[in-house]
């Protein structure tokens, strides 16, 4: 069974464990996970099956526009296929409706294809392509979903 909660402090080095083994030396540093579980409130998930932390999310909603971002989601390899990330992002995203979001926009690198297909069918869509984004010059997709706040 999955559980889908808030993210507690004592959890943040499990979250970087999981970011360091997908992202490696794109992955966020300690510090800097600290300042998100400081600052985003809410919207620092986990999600935990058997007593171990198996996937986070981390998203913002910027107050005065509405906007939410999903800023990074992680799912250890032992435990995809089991719909961990999608539910993950459905409870980002329920929070940040009830929260007052209306539009939903997240970054996925143009060359991620399951990623690009797993966002598409849950109603995101390509919004613009931004070339020389990350830091080895490669470029970034932003898609966006419309919801119903």
């Amino acid at each position: 069974m999955v559980t889908i909660r808030k993210a507690e402090l004592s959890d943040l080095k499990a979250v970087k464990t999981i970011d360091e083994l997908l992202f490696g030396a794109d992955s966020y540093p300690l510090f800097v996970l600290r300042q998100f579980y400081d600052t985003t409130g809410d919207y620092l998930l986990i999600a935990e099956t058997g007593g171990q932390v198996a996937g986070y999310m981390i998203s913002h909603l910027e107050q005065e526009s509405r906007k939410g971002w999903l800023l990074s989601l992680g799912v250890l390899p032992a435990h995809r296929g089991k719909g961990i990330g999608q539910k993950l992002m459905a409870a980002t995203i329920a929070s940040l409706e009830a929260k007052g979001a209306t539009m939903l926009y997240l970054t996925v690198h143009p060359a991620n294809a399951a990623g690009i297909s797993i966002y598409t069918r849950l109603g995101f869509v390509e919004r613009e392509q931004v070339a020389d984004y990350y830091l080895d010059g490669s470029p970034r997709l932003i898609m966006s979903k419309q919801l119903q706040s």
